[in-house]
């Protein structure tokens, strides 16, 4: 769910048990109501997008509009008159063409920003439940790279004085004067804190993987996202923690290697060095042999002893004849 959906949600059952008199309230910066309309399929055009339309998902979603239909309007934007662009619902889009549908209802969000379509279409991205943790990590890493040009004054240290930049990009009806009586007092939030009211993430884990994404080599990750790795956040991490030129040996690693490798520490193995040879029940037994205590080997003596064949005795009292003789 979109972060000005979920809002437009929040508000909506906040006034639904409200007492009397409340649904005339002003309420400071809420997002204005908007109305879905059917809009033809093709007409949308879908391109440029973050993350690639999952079959198996469309697969799922198709059946489950055709069932009880479009429950969650897509988001467009106008290109130019009868031409739209496809904001946030890839997935729905796709399962309506499958389902041969004309038609699909649509929110008109002209009225955002650039930046903010595109923090539109991150957020639900991650609301996603399927997502691995390098493509959140990747999400999260462009979510703060927008909000943060959005909202310099968040950054830590940044400039907290562009009211003018702020109030443009998102109010901009609100006056510029900080002693006027009609300022608004709520100001942006911090990057994580906003994340996390939009998606179901905590701060604490919008910060994990937002390191993990800001380190990570663009190449490599595109790299792992196809292996075992991209699902590992651990093994990520300690891959985030390298510089630039262990990230990049890793890269040449993994384009090299004869298939995917299931862990990082498989990936980071020498290639070169010989692989051990496998133990065998001989070796195992003569490891437990050297670690046993003196009383242990003669109970494990008297054990053969009692368990071997009258032929095995003899051959047994032959060798100990010639000690010099190896078995």
């Amino acid at each position: 769910m979109s972060s000005v959906t979920k809002l437009d949600e929040k508000l909506g059952r906040a006034m639904a048990t409200a007492p009397k008199g409340l649904a005339e309230a002003e309420i400071p910066n809420a997002v204005q109501h908007r109305r879905s309309l059917p809009t033809p399929i093709d007409m949308i055009e879908v391109e440029d997008r973050l993350r690639a339309v999952d079959e198996g998902a469309v697969e799922h979603i198709a059946e489950s509009m055709e069932q009880r239909g479009q429950i969650y309007p897509i988001q467009i934007t106008t290109i130019e008159p009868g031409r739209f662009r496809l904001v946030t619902g890839a997935h729905r889009v796709a399962a309506a063409r499958k389902l041969s549908w004309t038609h699909i209802e649509a929110f008109l969000v002209d009225d955002l920003e650039e930046e903010e379509v595109r923090l539109l279409e991150i957020d639900e991205n991650l609301c996603r439940a399927e997502l691995n943790a390098i493509d959140k990590a990747h999400f999260f890493a462009r979510r703060k790279e927008i909000y943060l040009r959005l909202y310099p004054e968040t950054r830590n240290g940044g400039d907290r004085k562009s009211l003018e930049y702020r109030n443009n990009i998102r109010w901009p009806n609100r006056p510029t004067d900080p002693g006027s009586p009609n300022l608004p007092a709520s100001r942006p939030r911090p990057y994580a804190e906003d994340t996390a009211a939009s998606t179901p993430w905590s701060p604490r884990v919008i910060r994990r993987y937002t390191r993990i994404g800001e380190r990570l080599d663009p190449a490599l990750r595109e790299a792992l996202a196809a292996t075992p790795i991209g699902r590992r956040t651990r093994d990520l991490e300690t891959i985030a923690d390298m510089k630039l030129d262990k990230q990049q040996d890793l890269l040449q690693r993994l384009q090299t290697a004869p298939q995917p490798p299931q862990s990082l520490s498989a990936l980071m193995a020498d290639p070169h060095r010989p692989s051990s040879p496998r133990k065998t029940d001989l070796d195992r037994l003569t490891a437990l042999w050297t670690k046993s205590s003196a009383s242990h080997r003669r109970q494990f003596l008297e054990y053969l002893w009692n368990e071997a064949s009258e032929a095995e005795r003899d051959e047994f009292r032959e060798w100990l004849a010639e000690p010099d003789t190896q078995p």
